[in-house]
């Protein structure tokens, strides 16, 4: 599948890829010839059949070619500090996610994208979300980080105008002094300053591709004043801006009481004007059935991060009541230091099989198919096409490569690669109609230089936040035993019967 120059002199298409195994919407799989214009498909056809010739072709040579994934939500910040706060639920580890990750210079801010962008492309991710903590001011960093290494990427600043200590249903007076809950470092910036610096990067940043762009990321309902909320609604309604948020993902924020007036935290988001097309809510572990059915009236999109949500102990979510009523599902990874990697294979592997004990006719089951559609429906709602490798949508694909020991007896590869390949990588991703990885390896950047310096960059980042792994630490028992006593309000997984 290495990327060769064709000798045509007045060549019709830009890009050329043969003998590419695809996958249609019944699940068949068939042969095809694909060429790429000026960023988009052109064509499609039976392999051989074609006429079109092309300055550049990929020899497929049978290779599985997926339209790109498109994780809907990632945490650039993770890559340098994986495992702070491991086997911790949310609560006490976001402490530790924070003390490890704030106050990043721009480099840093820079490195720790360029490391999340090349972990996604190798393993066949075109388009992310990056919801992303840190000064603002900074972020700029991130988008060059992107524009570079040729993903496409939009920067949901990652904001909140309440103290986390507040934000997590215990009354001032329950904090023990040990935990230092009235530390200034907890201090947040006003909302004025956070919305305001938040237009600023949306204003000044032009993308030089069209590929990068900016959004609103107030981190989570019960982290943000009110005052804020409805202004960030404000803005997104009359410039168009789109919104990403995290939405009950533990028992924890499940058990804390939305204002005075509201029944749930989606009424509380409708009533802002934030509920709508323009938002997607990453988890929605504990959303109530009557909130699924209101997100789905609103054309909102729910973001599925099945890992995260085990691997910190928040739940499962209740995909199939979201599925029932029709609301829009994207797929994301969450930060690679709470949700595994940024391999969007493993997130469809866990979406296809952890609902299935909570349904009684297999035939309602998720299938490597349905999970497919999961992990590029994310296009839509970041504005990067339908998520297709159709003619007429951006050329954003990725090629597995099936001349492996897992594909060995020729069965479905779809199949093979969502289910039971143990390998990942993709051999060739195509953004934009633009080869980012050829052979396996990434064609915009130095992957061993970058990985060289990643490992000192860590060193100094952790030794520079010291006081604040402190006080993640002083603050661990408390908000541990507050995840433990918190109740659910239904089952884990509830029995569906259906």
């Amino acid at each position: 599948m290495t990327a060769t120059a064709t000798t045509d002199p007045s060549p019709r298409a830009d890009l050329g890829i043969t003998d590419a195994l695809v996958v249609d919407d019944t699940g068949a799989v068939r042969s095809v010839d694909i060429y790429v214009r000026d960023g988009s498909v052109v064509s499609i056809s039976d392999a051989g059949r074609g006429r079109v010739s092309a300055r550049k072709v990929v020899h497929a040579a049978g290779g599985l070619t997926l339209p790109g994934f498109v994780n809907s939500h990632s945490h650039s910040y993770g890559p340098l500090c994986r495992h702070e706060g491991k086997n911790l639920p949310l609560e006490p580890w976001m402490m530790y996610g924070w003390a490890t990750t704030v106050g990043r210079t721009r480099e840093e801010v820079r490195l720790t994208a360029q490391l999340q962008a090349v972990e996604a492309l190798l393993t066949g991710t075109t388009s992310m979300l990056d919801h992303l903590a840190g000064a603002i001011e900074d972020q700029e960093a991130a988008l060059d980080a992107y524009e570079e290494i040729g993903i496409r990427a939009l920067v949901a600043p990652m904001i909140a105008d309440i103290r986390l200590p507040e934000t997590v249903g215990a009354a001032p007076s329950l904090w023990p002094a040990s935990s230092r809950a009235e530390d200034p470092a907890l201090d947040q910036r006003s909302a004025r300053d956070l919305i305001d610096a938040t237009v600023a990067l949306y204003d000044g940043w032009t993308s030089p591709s069209g590929r990068t762009g900016v959004m609103f990321g107030p981190s989570a309902p019960q982290r943000c004043s009110d005052e804020m909320m409805r202004e960030i609604a404000d803005i997104s309604r009359s410039r168009g801006i789109r919104v990403h948020t995290h939405l009950l993902e533990t028992r924890v924020q499940a058990g804390i009481t939305p204002p005075k007036g509201f029944g749930s935290w989606l009424e509380l988001l409708d009533d802002q004007g934030l509920l709508s097309a323009r938002l997607s809510a990453a988890h929605g572990v504990w959303v109530s059935p009557g909130g699924i059915e209101l997100a789905a009236g609103r054309a909102a999109t729910f973001v599925h991060n099945p890992q995260s949500n085990l691997q910190l102990g928040s739940g499962v979510a209740d995909l199939t009541e979201w599925r029932r009523q029709g609301l829009s599902v994207a797929l994301g990874t969450d930060g690679v230091n709470c949700g595994g990697s940024m391999d969007m294979v493993s997130s469809m592997r866990f979406a296809t099989v952890l609902h299935r004990p909570s349904r009684h006719d297999p035939s309602t089951w998720e299938t490597p198919l349905s999970a497919l559609r999961l992990a590029t429906a994310g296009a839509a709602a970041l504005g990067f096409g339908r998520g297709r490798l159709e003619v007429g949508e951006p050329a954003d694909f990725s090629i597995f490569p099936t001349d492996t020991p897992a594909y060995a007896s020729g069965e479905d590869p779809l199949a093979t690669l969502v289910l039971s390949a143990w390998d990942h990588s993709a051999r060739t991703v195509v953004v934009a109609g633009r080869v980012v990885v050829d052979d396996g390896r990434l064609t915009t950047i130095d992957e061993t230089a970058l990985l060289a310096s990643a490992r000192e960059a860590r060193a100094k980042l952790l030794a520079r936040n010291s006081h604040l792994a402190e006080l993640a630490r002083a603050q661990e028992p408390f908000l541990t035993e507050l995840t433990r006593a918190a109740k659910a309000n239904r089952p884990i997984m509830p029995f569906t019967g259906v």
